[in-house]
């Protein structure tokens, strides 16, 4: 791993999470940047510092973490955003299960539609009330985040934002394993 190396995946995630139809992970991270691009920036030591420290996966989660909390320029990445994204990976199914006891009482279509412009679970996430795992790991399952997008509605566009980063998101949770998180779904909105 080299510093042209992390920046090509830092500018692959960028796209990735800013662009709606380009997926960094379906083109494992490959993108079009020159070498001469990277010669030429002046803060391309971040990129070799970064490269020098940690492998690619690392690299990969460090980057996915911070800009799932909004911070897209390199500079302004911190530690933090990445542990507390790997607290959150630890204790996944708790964090499912406790996330999902808030929408007790509904059914779960009701949790994937678009209701006057309005979706319950993008409006919970918005409001930092569950965690974006959770949703991600709902529209992995059953798919209602793109749909959704062209429906919602807000006069800052906040809720098809963070509808989008969600989705996007649900790429880079690659080692969950979907079946168990179905059980869960299926008992706690089947169950009385």
């Amino acid at each position: 791993m080299n510093g042209f190396e992390a920046y090509k995946i830092y500018n692959a995630l960028k796209l990735h999470y800013t662009q709606e139809n380009f997926d960094a992970y379906k083109y494992n991270f490959k993108i079009r940047v020159l070498p001469k691009t990277f010669e030429s920036l002046r803060f391309r030591y971040t990129f070799e510092k970064l490269a020098a420290k940690h492998d690619r996966n690392y690299i990969i989660d460090y980057i996915t973490s911070n800009m799932i909390e909004d911070v897209m320029w390199i500079h302004d990445m911190k530690l933090e955003h990445y542990e507390k994204r790997d607290a959150r990976l630890q204790s996944l199914t708790y964090n499912f299960k406790e996330d999902l006891k808030l929408f007790k009482g509904y059914d779960f279509d009701e949790l994937c539609i678009c209701k006057n412009r309005n979706n319950i679970l993008i409006d919970a996430f918005c409001a930092k009330q569950i965690n974006i795992e959770t949703i991600s790991i709902i529209d992995s399952l059953v798919n209602f985040i793109n749909p959704l997008l062209p429906k919602l509605n807000d006069p800052l566009k906040m809720k098809g934002a963070q509808a989008m980063k969600a989705m996007k998101y649900k790429s880079s949770l690659v080692n969950i394993d979907k079946n168990k998180f179905r059980k869960i779904l299926i008992k706690i909105f089947t169950s009385d």
